[in-house]
């Protein structure tokens, strides 16, 4: 019997217990019931209302020091009064249903609550006071800022097809970006989104997601972002885009572009774009390629260098540049 299909028998099995010795409570003291221990076994259980009722990009719990909340301008502190044994609970279950562990064995763990909500957290003795958990919710559509760069934008990448990176810092917007021109390209065109996380929101009538996948507690089942891009050139698509680019797997995207999918591109983390070839020379130093052959690759398969910042006024691009050859 599959997971999900023991879970629900169990909860069904609860709810109707609890029906049968306890005929007093009305059936919607038993529907909420129902609901919170689907939250519990399946859902953001502890974090069930705070995911429904704000609208935030970051949230720490920062053990026995108290938890903050990014709304999205600064950080602030944040009232939630859950024992840490919930919660060290909550995500050991969510950890064993992704086959992994979480526990003095196994201090850090890596999970997807959710599409777009990736949570991290630490037990001692990797952090002092407690367990430490990070959550991050994808940007909403929304707080992209529309102008005259915007529109350059679309132009060169869905007229122009020029192969594009898009850079900045964290929280700059460049997921959110990369899911609007996603929503805005041709219908008929085949698009292939490669991600280790399930983050970008875009919605379109003819788009395929591979997603990789960490080995399980026994170092089995890993599924890197390299395989995925091999996988993905068999499969015909007219653009490529990688969610983020975080390691050598970047010359093997690079490769990619060079054998055709104008039009296609990936995120990375940079101040600048003046800094992206030394990041890109430090990550491809990772998967022992010299920095002269990773920057050939660079320079051949990108055409395009888009930069964000985040500001109070919204995220915004400060920076487009198209790279000569």
């Amino acid at each position: 019997m599959m997971r999900e299909e023991l879970l629900n028998e169990i909860r069904e099995d609860v709810v109707a217990q609890l029906m049968q010795r306890a005929p007093w409570i009305s059936q919607d003291e038993v529907a909420s019931e129902a609901l919170s221990l689907t939250n519990w076994s399946t859902g953001f259980g502890p974090f069930t209302e705070l995911i429904a009722s704000e609208r935030f990009s970051d949230f720490f719990v920062n053990g026995q020091s108290g938890a903050w909340i990014n709304r999205g301008t600064k950080l602030e502190r944040y009232s939630f009064d859950i024992d840490e044994r919930t919660l060290i609970n909550y995500i050991r279950t969510q950890a064993l249903r992704a086959g992994k562990h979480f526990d003095q064995a196994h201090p850090a763990v890596d999970l997807e609550l959710g599409s777009g909500i990736r949570l991290h957290a630490l037990l001692p003795p990797l952090v002092e006071g407690g367990v430490h958990i990070s959550i991050r919710m994808n940007q909403q559509r929304s707080e992209l800022h529309h102008d005259v760069q915007l529109e350059r934008v679309l132009d060169l990448i869905g007229n122009q097809r020029k192969n594009f990176l898009i850079s900045g810092g964290t929280g700059s917007g460049k997921t959110t970006l990369l899911s609007y021109i996603i929503e805005q390209l041709a219908p008929e065109e085949r698009l292939l989104v490669i991600e280790d996380t399930h983050e970008i929101q875009a919605r379109h009538s003819h788009l395929l997601r591979l997603q990789a996948r960490e080995p399980n507690s026994e170092g089995l089942g890993e599924i890197e972002i390299r395989e995925l891009i091999r996988q993905a050139l068999r499969m015909k698509p007219d653009r490529i885009f990688l969610g983020e680019v975080r390691s050598g797997d970047v010359l093997n995207l690079f490769l990619a572009l060079n054998t055709g999918h104008a039009g296609s591109g990936a995120t990375i983390h940079a101040n600048s774009s003046r800094d992206i070839p030394n990041r890109i020379a430090a990550l491809a130093m990772t998967a022992g390629v010299p920095r002269e052959a990773a920057l050939a690759l660079y320079t051949s398969a990108i055409d395009l260098i888009i930069h964000l910042v985040g500001a109070r006024i919204g995220n915004r691009i400060a920076e487009i540049t198209e790279i000569t050859k």
